[in-house]
C-alpha cells in the first residue's frame, strides 16, 4: 500500500477517534454505566433485605443477617447497633422503602464490601457500606455502616 494512503487513514482515524471522544465528553452521549457480575448479585442481595423490611418479614431478615449482626452510624460510630434492634427499629419505621444507586462491589474471598447511595428522597439520602460474609445465595450480612450522603467536605474528596 502506498505510504501517503497509510498516513491518510492514520490521519483520518485519528481525527474521527478525537471527534468521538470530544463528543461524549461534551455530555451529548449519554453515559451508562456497566454492571458488573457482583453487582448484579448483591443487588440482589441488597433488594432481598429491601423487600423483607418493606413487607415486615423479620424472620427473612433472620436469614440474610449473620447472627452477629450490628450496624454501626456516623453520628455515634462508637454504639454499635444489635441485630435485635435493628430489625425491630426497621420494621416498625418501614425504613427499607429506598432506592439503590452507585453501587460499588469490592470482593476478598468470601468477603464483599458493598457501598451504595440510598435514596429515600430528593433530599433525604444515605451512604451505606455493607460487608457481606459468605459466597453466592448464601452470603450473609454481617455490618452495616451508615451515615448521611451530602454536602460534608471530606479531606481528598472530589
Amino acid at each position: 500500500m502506498d505510504l501517503a494512503i497509510v498516513r491518510t487513514i492514520l490521519l483520518a482515524t485519528c481525527l474521527f477517534g478525537s471527534a468521538g471522544t470530544a463528543f461524549a465528553q461534551d455530555g451529548v452521549r449519554p453515559r451508562i454505566p456497566t454492571v458488573t457480575r457482583l453487582v448484579q448479585q448483591f443487588s440482589a442481595l441488597e433488594e432481598v433485605l429491601v423487600n423483607a423490611v418493606r413487607n415486615g418479614d423479620a424472620a427473612a431478615l433472620e436469614r440474610i443477617l449473620a447472627d452477629d449482626f450490628e450496624m454501626r452510624v456516623g453520628a455515634a460510630p462508637g454504639a454499635p447497633i444489635p441485630k435485635s434492634d435493628w430489625i425491630r427499629h426497621w420494621l416498625a419505621a418501614a425504613n427499607g422503602s429506598y432506592g439503590i444507586e452507585q453501587m460499588a462491589v469490592h470482593a476478598f474471598g468470601d468477603v464483599a464490601v458493598v457501598s451504595f447511595l440510598a435514596r429515600r428522597g430528593p433530599r433525604d439520602s444515605l451512604f451505606i457500606t455493607d460487608v457481606w460474609v459468605g459466597a453466592g445465595s448464601a452470603a450473609r450480612l454481617a455490618v452495616r455502616y451508615a451515615g448521611p450522603a451530602g454536602n460534608v467536605p471530606i479531606p481528598g474528596a472530589p
